[in-house]
């Protein structure tokens, strides 16, 4: 059946149903003119010259066939409900046309009451339904379709309320994210680098040390992603499928890496909430090693674990087209057949990921809100005025960068909110390096450019907590030794 359809549909329909079935239609257009044709469900086709004129043979007349048939969706095992169960086929001439600069129109009339849709036709390489170069417009009484080629189209019903990332979405979406984390490394990489040359001259005290460690996460993170997706590409290309081994690995390192961002940004919060809400009695023995037990040891051992149930290899990246890109992941696939494992694997990915960053975002927004109960409520300011309040509303907004709260918006591209989250945590997303960046400058230059008076705690006599307030938007805290 497949073969009828991809290779010899023309034939196939020709043979089965005969030119004079009430679903089947067959006429001689002249390619010069614009063809249309209406069918008895009330489907309303119109093709341009371009396309009629590239469908032709550069030996054939200028009269060319236009063939149009409706065929039962049962026929397509895609995924989505079909308008009515109606699929219309559309072809022209002898040769393939696609990438037509006139789009093709297609008018789907509803009967019932149906008022959302998505017009898609049948990709024969992904062997379910997309809608690459096709646009919908809503009509009073149906659906418009405007696409560039010729094939299967369908209307796919979709409830009011939700939004399915498009083709042409997923393209730009993955441009804009591979564009991201390659800038992002960049900045990561020259930050720790930064980091490190200044540790040389001088030791970093603990919140240049928190900086350097969520820096060398986030460069960990979006090098991972990039070689996951890489991998997974270049092995599919070759094999036709990732290999095992390989994506394994790098699944693993994309999953210790995202934890670890997760698990420094949480320890950005607490130490801001240690220097900023809490101020005295803050010192802990072996600050740093503790830190760095929960910051990189954590993540470990969760990898381990998840490690050996074989929980890592290929995920392929559906949106509800079934449009799809593959990454080394946790995958269902490499856990085995068994029920119970693929039930692992999804509870495994629901506590490591979304909980845990849910976790985190919920305690950093509340460290945040008792930061700006502490800037923006700390009485009036008869000097500074409205430049004061401006300046302490810029220093909370860099500090949610810093504190990942931009992340939240990836559990809330669902439903109506899909495109508009889904852009904005894309693009936010590769903002966290740039604060980073600019939270190493601010360290570097606190020195020279301070504009405030400096608070000293000396409420433990072996270290002093010094809260410094850069001309740099982002307020830096430093822990630094009792002199």
């Amino acid at each position: 059946m497949n073969e009828c359809y991809n290779q010899w549909i023309r034939g196939c329909i020709r043979s089965k149903l005969g030119q004079e079935h009430p679903d089947f239609d067959k006429k001689l257009v002249n390619s010069s003119l614009e063809g249309q044709t209406d069918t008895s469900y009330g489907h309303r086709v119109r093709i341009p010259s371009e396309a009629l004129r590239r469908s032709r043979r550069h030996d054939s007349h200028d009269d060319v066939d236009m063939i149009t048939s409706v065929l039962n969706s049962s026929f397509f095992k895609g995924q989505g409900d079909v308008l009515e169960r109606r699929v219309l086929g559309v072809w022209v001439g002898e040769q393939e046309v696609n990438h037509l600069s006139q789009p093709i129109t297609v008018m789907f009339r509803r009967t019932n009451s149906c008022t959302a849709g998505l017009c898609v036709f049948w990709d024969d390489n992904r062997g379910n339904w997309s809608t690459d170069g096709c646009n919908t417009s809503l009509l009073e009484d149906g659906f418009l379709c405007s696409c560039d080629h010729l094939s299967f189209f369908a209307i796919l019903i979709t409830s009011p309320g939700d939004e399915t990332l498009s083709d042409d979405d997923l393209r730009r979406l993955s441009y804009i994210q591979y564009c991201g984390s390659a800038l992002t490394v960049i900045l990561t990489a020259l930050t720790c680098l930064m980091y490190l040359r200044q540790s040389k001259r001088k030791k970093l005290d603990h919140s240049s040390s928190i900086h350097l460690q969520l820096s060398l996460a986030l460069l960990l993170l979006h090098v991972s992603f990039l070689l996951s997706a890489w991998g997974a590409a270049w092995q599919t290309t070759q094999d036709h499928r990732p290999t095992t081994a390989v994506c394994q690995v790098l699944g693993a390192g994309l999953h210790w890496a995202l934890l670890a961002t997760f698990s420094w940004m949480a320890i950005e919060g607490l130490h801001l909430y240690l220097l900023l809400v809490r101020i005295f009695n803050i010192y802990v023995k072996r600050y740093l090693l503790k830190l760095a037990l929960l910051g990189w040891g954590l993540p470990s051992v969760t990898m381990c674990v998840c490690a050996a149930l074989s929980v890592y290899g290929p995920h392929r990246l559906e949106n509800d087209m079934n449009n799809s890109s593959t990454i080394c992941w946790l995958s269902e696939s490499s856990a085995g057949s068994e029920g119970w494992r693929s039930v692992c694997v999804s509870v495994l990915k629901y506590l490591t990921v979304h909980a845990y960053l849910g976790a985190v975002l919920l305690f950093n927004g509340v460290i945040l809100l008792l930061i700006g109960r502490e800037l923006l409520g700390a009485g009036p300011r008869p000097v500074q005025g409205r430049g004061r309040v401006c300046r302490d509303a810029v220093t909370l907004l860099g500090l949610s960068f810093v504190l990942g709260l931009p992340w939240g918006l990836a559990l809330c591209s669902h439903g109506p909110l899909t495109h508009i989250a889904t852009y904005l945590f894309t693009v936010l997303n590769g903002l966290q390096a740039l604060t980073c960046r600019r939270n190493q400058q601010a360290d570097f230059s606190s020195n020279t450019q301070s504009t405030t008076a400096v608070l000293t705690v000396t409420s433990d006599p072996i270290k002093t907590a010094v809260l410094t307030v850069t001309s740099d938007p982002i307020k830096t805290a430093v822990l630094t030794s009792d002199p």
